[in-house]
């Protein structure tokens, strides 16, 4: 082994120092500042108990040697390849199993990476570009998992029945190179979540864009144009309040010709969008008739189209009714095709809008394994664009469900949190209506703090008169506050303005509870049930029309849906859930002996 010692300084002024090849393993514990202002000492003593049962054993069985310990993390080193992943695999193995008694939110979980390079040794630490790759490489990873770069791989003799996915070439943090890497297939580990972070030269969200040309009116009479070229700019304003869409302005949109679109080529030479809106519209004495298809010009495809036929005789009315209509359906189409796209793509692409959609997939199935990942995919999202609002606005919004569903172990905690993230968001964008809705129904849910949740929520609507997360908040809200025939009418806008978003089921089961409140209870039932539909997992919705069979006398239909909430949320129990309910103080006692009554756990 070569030795090199310095020109100037003496070997007993300065030790020599080595170099050599080892498999570098750098472990970091996911969201550890997180665990830590969340509960500081109970963190620490459960990471100190790892390390000293598991991690430090682990890594002397297996011939390694820890040369760095990070606080929430450590760095080893091995003579074998083979070694340092077959302890990488047996740490996550066993921490896995450890702390699966924890709650998603408190669970302690690591990323490793493991690169194999020559390292140098000097003064008890290792230093080198083996180990910097190794860093990069832990933060690819998913929690649980384990990456690896190609060099391991190479020197991986008698590997048995490991199994690796290909990641591609990566483009790590500060490196120049690309690296090639691998995920390790585990148990319990989602395969597609180990991602690199394919940083472009912009950290900015890329959006999806769309442009609405005017409308071909087919009357007689060329005065009508007027009308289809108002209709138009109504629709263009509406789109304008949709946050996360860019709207090309009409006056782009006048030289294109409206009766032969070519969606090959209209959006790389001629407008620079991805979605084109076209239609024509007709006056026809007393009646109008409207047709309308959303293009995808990445694709040349239709990807939605529709046609109304309605009265005339309140026109401005009928702009507005259906502009609202035709904008809930693009910005749903819109975010669906989009959502599609990201997940189409491959993971090392993915920048932080794409993290952020793929979240939204996962969010709302409300099952454990994808309740889970959508959190890590928000912090990825994150962590990849720290200006952009929405990730902060949602990750509040899971808190959020944790809450509500039953899931916390701590909900100060964790309110805290919701209001700290919202908080973000609002810095970020303070114009951001969904950051400011999710703040308002924190403040109004879990505080009682009702006027300034309505400060909110006027705040969210004035910023976008049409956004459906404002008006489904508020609503829930109003139904607190003792105004339930005002939370009904708010509901009902939410739904009109996004009736096809896959989650209208919050929408419904706001507008089930101010129908439960209002005492129309065969609504309530009505829209819960439409709600469960959506989503059978939904709890806030099963409640409601449990509550609602028992007001109705319907104690068998009630006991089905207790029995249908315990197998969804074994761990809700009424007298935890009692003292949150944010109803009035006679209606929250009734209530929460309507939920009794019909069998939810106690």
């Amino acid at each position: 082994m070569a030795v090199h010692t310095d020109p100037v300084l003496s070997p007993q002024v300065l030790p020599p120092f080595e170099r050599a090849c080892r498999a570098v393993l750098a472990a970091d514990v996911v969201g550890y500042t997180r665990l830590m202002e969340a509960a500081e000492l109970e963190t620490h003593q459960r990471y100190r108990t790892l390390r000293v049962e598991v991690t430090d054993p682990t890594i002397v069985s297996h011939r390694g040697e820890i040369v760095k310990n990070t606080g929430d993390g450590f760095l080893a080193v091995f003579e074998s390849p083979l070694d340092a992943v077959e302890c990488a695999t047996e740490l996550q193995q066993e921490i896995l199993s450890r702390e699966s008694q924890h709650s998603p939110e408190r669970r302690i979980a690591f990323r490793i990476g493991i690169h194999w390079e020559p390292v140098i040794f000097d003064l008890d630490d290792v230093y080198g570009s083996a180990v910097n790759i190794a860093a990069r490489l832990q933060t690819t990873a998913p929690a649980d998992g384990i990456v690896v770069s190609s060099a391991v791989l190479d020197n991986l003799d008698g590997a048995g029945d490991l199994k690796f996915d290909s990641l591609g070439d990566l483009r790590l943090k500060n490196l120049t190179r690309a690296v090639p890497a691998f995920s390790l297939r585990l148990p319990g580990v989602d395969r597609g979540a180990a991602v690199g972070f394919a940083r472009s030269p912009s950290r900015r969200a890329k959006l999806p864009s769309i442009a609405v040309l005017p409308l071909v009116s087919l009357s007689d009479d060329p005065g009508d144009n007027y009308f289809a070229e108002g209709f138009v700019d109504d629709i263009i304003a509406t789109l304008s309040n949709i946050k996360h869409l860019l709207v090309v302005a009409r006056g782009s949109t006048m030289m294109i010709d409206r009766r032969a679109v070519d969606y090959g080529t209209v959006a790389g030479e001629r407008l620079g969008v991805r979605y084109l809106l076209s239609g024509s519209i007709r006056r026809a004495g007393d009646r109008i008739r409207l047709s309308v298809e959303l293009g995808d010009l990445s694709t040349a495809s239709v990807i939605w189209a529709e046609k109304y036929e309605t009265d005339i005789e309140h026109i401005f009315g009928v702009q507005d009714e259906i502009a609202l209509m035709i904008v809930g359906r693009i910005s749903t189409h819109v975010r669906q095709a989009e959502v599609k796209r990201a997940l189409r793509k491959r993971p090392h692409n993915l920048n932080s809008y794409d993290y952020f959609l793929r979240a939204l997939d996962l969010l709302y199935k409300l099952d454990f394994a994808s309740f889970s990942m959508a959190r890590t995919l928000l912090e990825r999202a994150r962590e990849e664009d720290d200006g952009y609002a929405a990730p902060y606005a949602f990750s509040a919004r899971w808190h959020m469900l944790n809450i509500a569903e039953g899931r916390s172990t701590d909900p100060n905690a964790e309110i805290a949190e919701i209001i700290r993230l919202s908080n973000c968001a609002i810095e970020r964008d303070p114009s951001d209506a969904l950051a400011l809705s999710l703040q308002g129904h924190a403040r109004s849910a879990f505080h009682f703090d009702f006027d300034t949740a309505l400060d909110c929520f006027d705040r969210a609507l004035a910023a976008s008169p049409n956004n459906p997360w404002a008006w489904m908040f508020s609503s829930a809200t109003y139904g607190f506050i003792g105004k339930p025939a005002s939370g009904i009418e708010r509901a009902e806008r939410a739904i009109r303005l996004s009736p096809l978003d896959q989650q209208a089921f919050t929408s419904f089961s706001r507008l089930g509870q101010n129908h439960y409140l209002n005492g129309t209870y065969e609504e309530a039932i009505r829209w819960s049930r439409k709600a469960l539909s959506l989503n059978p997992r939904y709890g806030n919705a099963i409640r409601i029309a449990a509550a609602s069979l028992v007001a109705v006398g319907r104690h068998e239909d009630a006991a089905l849906l207790a029995t249908h909430h315990r197998s969804v949320l074994p761990q809700f129990t009424v007298s935890h859930y009692a003292p949150r309910c944010p109803f009035k103080a006679e209606q929250a006692s009734l209530y929460v002996q309507r939920l009794e009554a019909a069998g939810l756990p106690v």
